[in-house]
């Protein structure tokens, strides 16, 4: 049985109370900080961490004078951990500090999670809140540029909002530096016996400027360092008196259709609202331009810490006003928790008068021939045997093109998934339409939107969506623009400011040059995205930008 010695593993991190635990320690190489380390701590207190890619059994602390402190495991030694280093537990404190640092911010629901991306835990480290609608996700481990924007393609999906931030050895800062301006970087430094975390800003010549979490700030866009604070960020942030308001407490129904610009990334709606066990207040409600906007038929309940604070606004009414991250719609139209909450009552599709839904029900036998495809409304007045009439012809409609094209000798351009307008009241321009009214929406709000947004606004998954479909229907809803006209489909992102990969071949197929570099490409995205929100821009939001520029 070897000894303590003979084990060469100088393991220098480890974490306390369980094998399973995120909370790292580092042990001091120095025997002078030894003992300070060992103050309130017993030798039974350390585990080689499954979070570390460790065993999980215990280790004992090992005191020395003419060589490193470290970790010893204890006899016998079947450990297969791969990184034992000083750095090897960064990903647990940058976890750890990140979570600490929202809780300060008043998100107290913040879920971690470690990835491992094909060598151990840690590759990345991502935390969410807001309800897991918000991301930050830390790229520690290197990854290849297509397998990155796909995780970035598929995180903006699912996320209201994602930010990227890099670890000292991922080449992909350099990367987004050069594609934005600048990049959010983490590290940790050896400090005091402990491993401390800095953020930093990266520029694209490759400069960065390093800080403590602490003195950054939270806004809509993420983790904002002093580098990249600007003069309409910090207007932005809250301010310095602010009350906490307890999760889930504050419901509110909106009381009127327009909305007032509350900074570059935020708006003001005006809203009844009322805290639960207290009276009915009238109050303005500060939201992200990202968020969905609230309807005025459905009751909702704001998520997060919402902060009541002091109007900053010209107009003394209403007095109360409420900085949240989002809120939940009720499925219900009251609630007992809110019982003088009154929404103004649903709208209610005209029925279909008699001679029509007649006329509809002659022209049935045609169905799936000249006829095309179904609406939802049309499908659903069908009977059963319609339906599965209905669906045969749109089987042979689609054997038969395919017979045709296979025929003609050209390749079938679709891909493995069919696109959702083959599907049983389902047509094609239902979902454009539905499509376009959700981009025209964001561009009302100066947001770019994933398709998770757009797939929600057709009534159906993105799943549903095959990239062949996606351009399909981003390129009906730019040819209709025209040679010269905005391009909408600008404002439909991956992650971040990255363009979705089929945006080259959107400008190819109407007309524009295409065949471009990823970082032309972006810049051409830009462009474009200026072009929609000039053309959409509220008048108050143009007089507000022209009012920046001339200054005092």
């Amino acid at each position: 049985m070897p000894s303590y010695e003979d084990d060469t593993r100088k393991v220098q991190t480890a974490v306390t109370g369980r094998p399973g635990s995120d909370q790292p320690v580092f042990l001091p190489f120095d025997h002078d900080d030894f003992d300070g380390f060992m103050q309130g701590r017993s030798r039974d207190d350390f585990y080689c961490g499954a979070l570390l890619g460790g065993c999980g059994k215990k280790l004992t602390a090992k005191r020395y004078l003419h060589k490193k402190c470290h970790f010893a495991h204890r006899p016998p030694v079947h450990c297969r951990r791969a990184r034992t280093g000083e750095d090897s537990a960064d990903h647990l404190y940058i976890g750890q500090t990140l979570r600490r640092w929202l809780q300060q911010q008043g998100h107290r629901d913040a879920g971690i999670a470690y990835l491992d991306l094909g060598s151990g835990p840690g590759g990345a480290v991502e935390v969410r809140f807001g309800q897991g609608r918000r991301l930050i996700r830390v790229q520690l481990s290197r990854v290849a540029v297509p397998a990155w924007e796909a995780d970035r393609a598929r995180l903006s999906d699912t996320h209201t909002h994602v930010q990227w931030a890099y670890g000292p050895h991922s080449g992909l800062g350099h990367v987004e530096a050069e594609a934005s301006g600048h990049a959010v970087r983490f590290t940790c430094r050896t400090e005091s016996g402990s491993r401390v975390v800095y953020v930093g800003t990266q520029t694209p010549d490759r400069t960065v400027e390093w800080t403590t979490l602490g003195s950054c700030r939270l806004t809509d866009e993420g983790i904002v360092t002093s580098r990249t604070t600007g003069a309409a960020a910090l207007h932005a942030i809250a301010p310095a008196v602010a009350f906490l308001l307890a999760p889930g407490s504050v419901a509110f129904t909106v009381t009127a259709e327009g909305t007032v610009p509350d900074g570059p990334t935020r708006l003001l709606y005006e809203a009844d609202v009322q805290p639960t066990g207290s009276v009915v207040v009238r109050a303005r409600i500060s939201l992200p331009r990202a968020a969905t906007p609230p309807l005025r038929h459905r009751l909702h309940v704001l998520y997060g810490t919402p902060l009541l604070q002091p109007s900053t606004h010209p107009s003394a009414e209403p007095a109360w006003f409420i900085r949240a991250d989002g809120f939940t719609s009720l499925p219900a139209p009251t609630d007992a928790r809110w019982p003088d909450l009154r929404p103004v009552p649903a709208p209610v599709r005209a029925p279909l008068r008699q001679q029509e839904a007649e006329a509809f029900t002659v022209g049935i036998a045609k169905v799936g021939g000249e006829y095309g495809h179904l609406t939802p409304q049309e499908y659903s007045k069908l009977s059963k045997s319609q339906q599965r009439r209905y669906w045969q012809k749109v089987k042979q409609r689609r054997q038969a093109d395919q017979k045709a094209q296979a025929a003609s000798g050209r390749p079938h351009a679709r891909s493995e998934t069919d696109p959702p307008w083959t599907r049983p009241g389902v047509s094609k321009e239902d979902v454009v339409k539905a499509v376009r009214d959700a981009l025209v929406s964001a561009a009302r709000r100066q947001v770019c939107v994933g398709w998770h947004t757009l797939a929600e606004a057709a009534g159906l998954r993105p799943a549903d969506f095959s990239d062949w479909a996606r351009t399909s229907i981003l390129v009906s809803i730019d040819q209709a623009s025209g040679p010269e006209g905005i391009l909408l489909s600008s404002l439909v992102v991956s992650s971040g400011n990255a363009p979705v990969p089929y945006f080259d071949a959107i400008l190819g197929r109407v007309g524009r040059p295409s065949g471009l570099r990823p970082i032309e490409l972006g810049q051409v995205r830009k462009t474009e995205q200026a072009r929609v929100f000039a053309a959409y821009a509220h008048p108050s939001d143009l007089t507000h930008g022209r009012d920046a520029k001339l200054g005092p």
